[in-house]
């Protein structure tokens, strides 16, 4: 593999690069990684998997390459076309994950695009929904779905992620990313509100053979008038249409389980959300999810098979 890579990298920095033949050659690694036998090998091939991605998008021109044959890792791009983000995941022995990744981002200052790798750093965060931190803090998860949340002076991009977490647990991350003057990224933002817990990033821990829903989707949702009725004396709502972040409710399959993760399951047909309200995330108790029936995503039914972006 190392005579290969060597060979790769000789092909590299011609004048008339084939961008769709790199793709499928990236494709056909990670399925390699996937199939590999042993950890060791799943290792090795990943850091072969890793040094062609970050010889690809090193080329000239790179950033106006469509990715969309993608099938086995997944690559995001910002609306406003500043930003691709790339991750992925292997499968241990131990039956955790490791995710990996890039960011590819334009630095105005340097004229070009920069290259940041993504790490897994879930292990030596301490406190991981308060944690903020650069690329080398980086809680790690596969994503599926971009949303940039705009203030006056900034813009917050929210990722939806996967993580096979464990052998009895999987994880739904709602990650928050920015960009500092420098263009250097940063992972975690106090942007939720009136959420239960303090979070600079949402974390929903979950039973294995579970189906959790995170999406964003167009949902109906209650809002306070202020108002009380005047016989029952209960607050008044009125009920309001948005674009939202619609996820479901966990508890636990018996009282007496208590939150261990490993026992959360998602209640049918209960949703909550959060809406975008002046530059923050507005958490949203109830909203009238239209989907009760769910199936499950294939990414999601073990560790070792594909995930496939754009379905969550």
């Amino acid at each position: 593999m190392i005579l290969l890579m060597l060979s790769v990298a000789s092909l590299f920095g011609q004048k008339h690069f084939d961008f769709r033949f790199w793709e499928d050659s990236l494709i056909n690694l990670r399925e390699a990684v996937m199939r590999a036998p042993t950890e060791v090998e799943r290792y090795s091939l990943n850091e072969d998997f890793m040094n062609l991605l970050e010889l690809t998008l090193n080329e000239k021109n790179a950033f106006k390459f469509e990715w969309d044959s993608v099938k086995n890792f997944s690559v995001l791009a910002s609306p406003d076309k500043l930003f691709k983000i790339f991750t992925w995941f292997i499968p241990k022995d131990d039956y955790t994950v490791e995710n990996f990744g890039f960011i590819q981002v334009y630095n105005e200052g340097r004229k070009k695009y920069v290259l940041y790798p993504l790490f897994d750093k879930r292990s030596s965060i301490d406190y991981p929904r308060t944690s903020v931190g650069n690329h080398n803090k980086w809680y790690g998860a596969v994503y599926y779905k971009l949303i940039p949340l705009k203030t006056k002076t900034r813009t917050y991009y929210t990722l939806l992620g996967w993580n096979g977490n464990d052998m009895f647990t999987n994880q739904k991350v709602i990650e928050i990313l920015y960009f500092k003057s420098d263009m250097s990224p940063v992972f975690g933002a106090n942007v939720f509100k009136k959420y239960p817990e303090k979070s600079y990033r949402i974390i929903f821990d979950y039973a294995k053979n579970s189906v959790f829903s995170l999406k964003y989707e167009t949902q109906s949702y209650e809002v306070g008038t202020g108002r009380r009725d005047p016989k029952t004396h209960r607050v008044v709502y009125e009920t309001a249409t948005a674009e939202m972040i619609v996820f479901d409710v966990l508890a636990p399959l018996d009282d007496a389980m208590g939150d261990v993760a490993a026992f959360m399951v998602p209640e049918s047909s209960m949703n909550q959300g959060f809406v975008a309200d002046n530059g923050k995330w507005l958490f949203v108790e109830k909203v009238r999810g239209r989907n009760p029936d769910k199936s499950r995503p294939a990414y999601e039914l073990k560790n070792r098979e594909y995930y496939k972006p754009g379905k969550n």
